[in-house]
């Protein structure tokens, strides 16, 4: 699963590496981003744009939010298959956060980038949510994927990372299925930096 990355690069940085012409936000709170942050998200309808999104699908009736959609399901999930074929998007990442289990009640944190870019394009889809006060919102959640050869030996589970070449394959909204399929088997084998973090303290439970 991804419960947690962190995003330090400046918004200028966003709009040039992705081509954006729409930027609808001037700044953001840059850092670590848990479940239910507002966090920025790169997305297509018209134009390329940046804008900010809550982390979270929610679920109606219950105050938990699904975070991640799984890449082996989500064209078939009623909560996730919408969004997936018509309102895709990247969240921007400079590195996601990962726990091993080492015993019983102990848990290390990894820290995982790429080699070769500063940032990480995260496969996400959205939505519009509409509250109790009919004010609209976008919402996101990340896709997940098996986890390769590099991150195996951490978790089960990883993001789905968009690679460079198919950034705009990813974002058109008219994009075949069958490509969009190829995407959904992306590995990223031999292409990911995995380093134990400094600060080792568990905080994943803050993710709920």
């Amino acid at each position: 699963m991804c419960g947690r990355f962190c995003l330090d690069a400046h918004i200028e940085d966003i709009v040039r590496t992705y081509g954006i012409y729409n930027k609808k936000i001037d700044k953001f709170d840059r850092g670590d981003f848990y479940p239910t942050n507002t966090a920025p998200i790169v997305l297509e309808n018209g134009v390329r744009a940046i804008s900010l999104a809550k982390w979270g699908f929610s679920i109606k009736k219950k105050k938990a939010v699904v975070i991640n959609a799984r890449a082996e399901t989500i064209m078939e999930k009623p909560m996730f298959k919408d969004s997936f074929y018509s309102n895709r998007c990247i969240i921007p990442a400079n590195l996601f956060y990962e726990w091993k289990d080492e015993g019983k009640r102990k848990k290390i944190k990894y820290e995982i980038g790429l080699k070769d870019s500063p940032l990480i394009s995260l496969a996400g889809i959205y939505k519009v949510s509409v509250d109790e006060n009919l004010d609209e919102q976008l919402i996101f959640a990340i896709i997940t994927t098996e986890a390769n050869e590099t991150m195996k030996s951490i978790h089960s589970r990883m993001p789905l990372i968009i690679e460079d070449d198919m950034v705009d394959t990813w974002l058109r909204r008219n994009t075949p299925v069958e490509d969009l399929k190829r995407i959904l088997k992306t590995e990223m084998d031999g292409k990911l930096v995995i380093k134990r973090s400094e600060n080792e303290n568990f905080e994943q439970l803050r993710m709920f």
